[in-house]
């Protein structure tokens, strides 16, 4: 028999397909009530979302951080709210197209999870725990929404410029998209950054060690790496346009690996709560 929590996910999950139904919808047929009704259903399921996790957090005694499928949970309310956020305020829909399906997917993941309440060992018990889960949060959340900046210019500007010249309109459309996405990736990487040292200090503490080249530590400072070298050549004419957008691609790949990937196929110190 379903849990409360189990049955607001499913409830969830139903709204932001007709959420994701109605903004794709809208970019097809360019009825402003579908932009509306997208933006109603979002919201309905951020709320719903928020009262799962209150939910939970009763459930344990503490805030859910302590599992893929907790982590998860979290992931997917601050992504409902960022797309809530573009569709009022931005209005880019393929963007929060992206993060809707984006948002499904994850939450089609969670399903597949265990959602029993296992507490963390007692070496993992930290008040860093919180603040570490959090940035990683924020920080792939940015990226996601950066990711999705960066598809929409390539779906949206043509690799190359017809005779002529492009429209004026596009020209200022594909600036707008790079401006965001350059946005996104730095407001991302700031958190990344912090995700890093934040986990350095809670590994000192529970494991001894600031560093240990476990998969997840990894594979995050690869994804460091790669938004490092976006933004270190973003000033660079050449580097602008598309193949900025592929960075952002392949940058997102990597935050994607290393959230779910390297717990499924490396294991490590960080393979608990899967």
């Amino acid at each position: 028999m379903l849990t409360l929590t189990e049955n607001l996910d499913y409830l969830v999950f139903l709204l932001t397909i007709m959420a994701a139904a109605c903004v794709g919808l809208r970019i097809w047929l360019k009825l402003n009530w579908l932009s509306k009704a997208g933006f109603a259903l979002t919201l309905a399921a951020s709320v719903v979302m928020l009262i799962a996790i209150i939910l939970r957090t009763k459930e344990v005694g503490a805030l859910p951080v302590n599992s893929v499928y907790e982590f998860i949970l979290l992931f997917c309310f601050v992504m409902l709210a960022f797309t809530a956020f573009w569709l009022i305020k931005v209005k880019i829909h393929g963007v929060a197209l992206f993060t809707l399906i984006a948002t499904i997917i994850l939450l089609g993941v969670s399903f597949n999870l265990s959602d029993s309440a296992v507490p963390l060992m007692p070496a993992l018990q930290s008040n860093w725990r919180v603040a570490h889960v959090f940035t990683a949060i924020i920080s792939y959340s940015s990226f996601a929404v950066a990711f999705g900046l960066g598809i929409s210019y390539l779906i949206t500007i043509p690799a190359k410029t017809p005779e002529g010249g492009l429209p004026q309109e596009k020209v200022e459309r594909g600036a707008f998209l790079e401006k965001l996405m350059y946005n996104s990736v730095v407001f991302g990487f700031i958190f990344l950054t912090l995700l890093i040292v934040t986990g350095s200090i809670w590994a000192e503490d529970a494991w001894g060690a600031w560093w240990s080249w476990d998969p997840k530590e990894t594979w995050a400072l690869i994804t460091w790496i790669i938004y490092a070298v976006y933004l270190h050549l973003h000033p660079k004419k050449e580097w602008r346009g598309r193949k900025g957008c592929y960075l952002s691609v392949i940058g997102f790949a990597c935050v994607l690996f290393t959230l779910l990937g390297v717990s499924y196929f490396m294991g490590g110190l960080h393979s608990y709560g899967v």
